[in-house]
Formats: structure tokens, C-alpha cells, sequence
């Protein structure tokens, strides 16, 4: 049986997928996540639910919500991971819910680890003087991009049915 969407329920979720872009390209240009584009993705997922065509089980994404952010803010206070990234990604969380969450955690494991590497390589090669000291670990990654491509990602698995009828 193949799922319809509504025209409001694609918008929104196109919408929701340019918040991602702009949030990533914020990250690469500054290295913030704007609080705005977290808040534009918690409020609209009420909507989101609203319009949806088929029941989300929104009380189940409000505890993948939950979790993710405890584990996020425990991330955070050992300086693992910026305020903006653990905002992103758990309002990326509530959306995802129990079935997407383990998608998009591994998008964004997948593409933040290649985009690690690249920026280690990059920032190796720039460095002021070969054989100056240099710690990689000290270094900030605009890990928001691995998150909105994640987010991406889930997108077009919730939208699947949209641009792959059955």
C-alpha cells in the first residue's frame, strides 16, 4: 500500500530540509549554529505531526528527544561537542524518532568522520612550519554539516514515499 503525503506536509518538510542547508553552511562559514534554525526545526515538528498522513508516535520521538539530549548534554560539559551541535542534533532526533534515529546517527558518524579527516589532512598540510608541534585534537570541526546531511538523509527516507511510489 503506498503512502500519500500532503502538499503541506511536503512543504514543510522541504522547508525543513532548507533549515539543514542554511545550518550547514553557518557552521562551515562561522563555526555557530544558529539558535534559530534549532528553533524553526522544534516548532515545526508539531505541525509536521499534524499534517502527517499516517499517526507518528510523537510522545515515542519525545523520548529519543530526551535521551539524545542527556547524552548530549553530558557531551558537552566534558567539552566534547558544542552547545550548537548537541541543539541540532537532538531536534534532528525528534524528528527522526525511534525508527529513523539509528539513520541518522550513522549518516552523521559516517560523513563527520570523513569530514574530520579531510580537515586533519587540510589543516596539517597549512600548518606554519614542518616539524611544529600540532595537535589535531585541538582543532574545531564544523561537525553541524555532518548533522544537517544526517537530517538530510532522514528527510528522504520519511519522504520515500513521495518521490518512490509503490
Amino acid at each position: 500500500m503506498a503512502l500519500t503525503l500532503t502538499t503541506i506536509h511536503i512543504a514543510i518538510m522541504f522547508v525543513a530540509a532548507a533549515v539543514f542547508v542554511v545550518t550547514a553552511v553557518s557552521d562551515i562559514r562561522t563555526y555557530r549554529i544558529p539558535n534559530l534554525m534549532c528553533g524553526l526545526l522544534f516548532f515545526m515538528f508539531p505541525l509536521f505531526v499534524a499534517t502527517s498522513p499516517h499517526t507518528i508516535q510523537w510522545a515515542q520521538n519525545t523520548v529519543v528527544f530526551a535521551v539524545v539530549s542527556l547524552a548530549g548534554f553530558a557531551l558537552f560539559l566534558s567539552k566534547g561537542i558544542g552547545a550548537g551541535d548537541i541543539k541540532l542534533l537532538s531536534v534532528t532526533s525528534l524528528w527522526a524518532g525511534p525508527d529513523l534515529i539509528a539513520v541518522l546517527l550513522l549518516v552523521t558518524t559516517f560523513i563527520g568522520g570523513i569530514e574530520s579527516i579531510i580537515m586533519g589532512i587540510a589543516l596539517y598540510l597549512k600548518r606554519p612550519k614542518i616539524g611544529a608541534p600540532w595537535n589535531p585534537l585541538q582543532e574545531q570541526v564544523p561537525y553541524g554539516v555532518a548533522i544537517a546531511t544526517g537530517g538530510l538523509v532522514m528527510l528522504g527516507k520519511m519522504a520515500q514515499p513521495f518521490w518512490l511510489p509503490g
